[in-house]
């Protein structure tokens, strides 16, 4: 296993966040940690493996937790340190994949274990506790992927990009929506649901090779691809951001308004022809009939999107530190 020392480049911010039970109230914070059980472990010994079922997350109380990966070749590289205050594991309940490191103890450490069952719960019907543990659970899992998108693009961040084609929002007609009910994503909403979402929704349709910047001018809380496909794209347009994955069906291509968070703007390209929906920001907030499903289905794309961000990179990396890459590649790697 490599070294405890700083982790290749700053990777680790994409997989482990800062204290997010500083983020929460000491009611919300016990809210939280009265859904699980407590579970010591000493020195050396395993939490979770990578490529098992995330069917938990954890909380670390006291000591500190290694992240780390299997990488080709059994070398195992270590990718951050989990200390007071993490949430590790979220993205595999979130998105009920496999998980993508092993966390093992650095030291006697005790955590809180919270099962999926009991995060879903809490954050889906705990009311306003609920509510404001996930949208700050969905707050850490952007900035894991902002950090991504921070590290891996190539052009330097600053102004928003140059104005893309304007979108034209009209009132959805409710089968439009009829495929979120198939996406797993969106699986605790229903027919009903979408019926009376209707009058806080618009839908937009884009042609391909089109280029959009998002958000735009409607002030949308999220946008969702209903059909079709996006593309991240680079700020100067020269192509796309290669280790950004292409959001189609259920992905959310903005979401920053739903989080109560500043937006940026990003630029996309329509690879097919795509149809958009645009959800209003109210539809998220506090007390909404529809939000804790709406937050928790933005949660679940987001955390799928970190996964396959996270994986990208990882891909690309060793190809740019391949021998035979071209020099300018490497020196980006």
């Amino acid at each position: 296993m490599e070294g405890h020392g700083a982790p290749e480049r700053d990777e680790s911010r994409a997989l482990v966040g800062g204290n997010l039970l500083d983020t929460l109230s000491e009611d919300d914070r016990a809210r939280l940690l009265a859904a699980g059980r407590e579970r010591a472990v000493e020195a050396g010994e395993e939490v979770a493996r990578q490529g098992s079922r995330g069917d938990c997350l954890f909380v670390v109380i006291e000591g500190e937790l290694a992240v780390v990966r299997a990488m080709p070749g059994d070398v195992e590289k270590h990718l951050a340190t989990a200390k007071r205050g993490m949430v590790l594991g979220e993205v595999a309940v979130l998105d009920r994949g496999a998980r993508s490191a092993s966390l093992r103890a650095t030291r006697r450490s005790v955590l809180r274990e919270i099962g999926l069952g009991a995060f879903e719960a809490l954050t889906l019907y705990g009311g306003d506790h609920g509510w404001r543990i996930l949208r700050a659970v969905a707050a850490s899992v952007h900035e894991h992927l902002a950090a991504t998108r921070r590290i891996e693009s190539a052009v330097p961040r600053g102004a928003p990009p140059s104005p893309g084609a304007a979108l034209r929002w009209s009132a959805p007609p409710a089968p439009t929506l009829a495929v979120l009910e198939s996406l797993e994503a969106f699986e605790g909403l229903d027919a009903r649901d979408w019926e009376a979402m209707l009058p806080h929704a618009g839908i937009a349709q884009v042609e391909r090779d089109t280029d959009l910047v998002l958000p735009d001018a409607s002030g949308a809380g999220a946008v969702i691809v209903l059909r079709g496909a996006l593309s991240p794209w680079l700020e100067d347009g020269s192509g796309p951001e290669v280790t950004m994955p292409t959001a189609g069906p259920g992905g959310f291509v903005e979401h920053a308004v739903a989080l109560g968070l500043a937006p940026e703007h990003r630029r996309w390209r329509a690879r097919t022809p795509a149809r958009l929906l645009r959800l209003d920001a109210g539809l998220f907030a506090l007390g909404g009939a529809f939000a804790p499903r709406l937050l928790y289905a933005l949660s679940r794309s987001l955390a799928a999107t970190l996964r396959r961000s996270t994986g990208l990179a990882m891909h690309f990396r060793m190809a740019w530190a391949h021998p035979n890459a071209p020099a300018a590649l490497r020196r980006e790697a």
